[in-house]
């Protein structure tokens, strides 16, 4: 334990001597119009201000408080998501397809690309001739065409991947995937995949392979239409990424190769909670026999639930002997149909509630950033997943032994009911999520702290290229040293007559 913050504060020590004397002017893009996204990456930008770097970001959220040392250029207006990809239809039906799955990735890839460069604050910026930044940080969030900023301004790079891996990463940094024991980043499976499995993993691996060249093709236009002619591709752009930041977590992801410029960073945006607001916090004090807390997240607000669910809902909580912290975004439910049990609130400090000694239970949609909110505080989770990683994620946690899940189109009075008893009643879900927070809180170094030494690593070293291997330039004949069975007859003279 001493070790252990031993280490931790020399290596602050050090980031802090090295980086007191002249803060890096870093230019920070956050293209992606998700609201949780932006709350974690709201941290990274607290973090490198405090330490004195300035920092210009391109999003489409406000700050939303007094920061120094920081400017924001606003994608206004911001991308349509809620439009176009509409919360009422999840609920409806959620999102099971695989391939639904990459497709969505791709197409709001490539729409909030262009609809972000082509913002007129942006084009505005990208004019500009005055400006200088030693690095840049972006989001790796299928937004490549946003790593043309990096050519403009001659600077390395440091993308932060809010979703975890891809194995796409692996290309960037000189790796291979080995796709017979590494499942692909929609998929649930562990790394001893049946003989079925690793076939599925493998055709979903190799289709992801093969179309994410005419994606980048797509971004590399889109490059274009910002930037200019005369760029490099997106492809080699990619290529030159020092360090990617990856939201993922030895306790949840999946065993595979690695190199140093890919950093776990899981749990990064997790603060030491601070006291509850006066009512909530006696609310939950008051809580004898515990707490449930319940939210959808930032985008599928449950005040946009279809109401016949949200009675089921309340109902259920009204015959519980725990009370309820509810996020529900406006006053849409009449007073006289909340159990007197229950608390409505359109926002919550989901972080700061889940870190309260009474809190039993998180109803979830299974988000990673609450996912690792709840693993690290050791609090059981019932997962309702909607879209994207949801379904990834509680999956795994489900092996974990700390959660179960439902989906949102089953869900009745008595159906909903029975899951949440269960999980409150039976010890065993808390006994293992305790567990699992011993686990994901063991670390040499706090996340965060690791996040900024490699951020402001790579800004010292000029981008740090020795981070990086060679393997790059291969192509995949020669990285598995298959050129070599051809080689040998192609180079070996003939013997000379004698």
């Amino acid at each position: 334990m001493w070790l252990r913050i031993t280490f931790t504060s020399c290596l602050l020590l050090l980031g802090s001597f090295l980086s007191s004397a002249d803060g890096y002017k870093i230019l920070f893009l956050v293209p992606f119009p998700g609201p949780s996204h932006w709350l974690m990456l709201k941290h990274f930008i607290r973090e490198l201000t405090a330490r004195q770097h300035e920092v210009t970001c391109i999003t489409s959220f406000r700050y939303g408080e007094p920061l120094s040392n920081y400017d924001e250029i606003l994608i206004d207006p911001p991308y349509p998501i809620r439009e176009t990809f509409p919360v009422e239809g999840l609920f409806d039906a959620s999102q099971t397809s695989d391939l639904n799955k990459l497709n969505m990735y791709w197409d709001l890839g490539i729409n909030t690309s262009r609809w972000g460069l082509q913002s007129e604050n942006v084009r505005e910026f990208i004019q500009r001739t005055d400006l200088t930044f030693d690095l840049i940080i972006a989001e790796q969030f299928f937004q490549e065409s946003w790593l043309m900023f990096a050519h403009k301004y001659k600077a390395p790079i440091v993308t932060i991947s809010t979703y975890g891996y891809s194995d796409f990463f692996d290309g960037i940094m000189g790796l291979r995937t080995p796709w017979s024991f590494v499942p692909h980043m929609v998929l649930s499976y562990d790394d001893d995949m049946m003989l079925y499995q690793r076939a599925y993993n493998f055709m979903l691996s190799l289709y992801d392979w093969f179309w994410r060249s005419s994606y980048l093709w797509q971004q590399d236009i889109i490059a274009k239409e910002a930037f200019g002619e005369h760029l490099p591709l997106v492809t080699v752009l990619e290529q030159s990424i020092s360090v990617i930041l990856v939201n993922s977590h030895p306790i949840v992801s999946n065993p595979r190769p690695t190199i140093r410029g890919l950093v776990d960073i899981g749990g990064a945006h997790i603060r030491p909670p601070v006291p509850l607001p006066y009512e909530l916090g006696l609310f939950m004090d008051e809580a004898r026999h515990g707490v449930i807390y319940f939210s959808l997240g930032a985008y599928m607000q449950s005040a946009l639930m279809p109401i016949e669910k949200r009675t089921a809902i309340l109902r259920v909580f009204g015959t519980l002997e725990q009370r309820v912290v509810w996020k529900f975004e406006d006053d849409s439910i009449p007073p006289g149909d909340i159990p007197p049990n229950v608390l409505i609130s359109k926002w919550a400090p989901q972080n700061d509630i889940l870190a309260h000694p009474n809190t039993v239970l998180f109803i979830s949609h299974g988000g990673q950033f609450g996912t690792f909110e709840a693993m690290h505080h050791g609090v059981p989770v019932l997962f309702i997943p909607f879209f994207g990683d949801q379904h990834r994620n509680a999956d795994r946690a489900i092996r974990e032994g700390f959660a179960e899940k439902m989906s949102f189109e089953t869900i009745t009075e008595h159906f909903f009911g029975y899951w949440v008893r269960l999980m409150v009643e039976n010890e065993q879900y808390r006994a293992k999520a305790k567990e699992i927070s011993l686990l994901f809180t063991d670390r040499l170094v706090e996340p965060m702290d690791e996040a900024i030494f490699w951020i402001e690593y790579v800004a010292r070293h000029k981008g740090a290229p020795r981070l990086k291997s060679k393997a790059i330039q291969l192509g995949w004949l020669n990285y598995y040293s298959l050129d070599l069975i051809v080689l040998p007859f192609t180079t070996i003279e003939p013997a000379q007559s004698r």
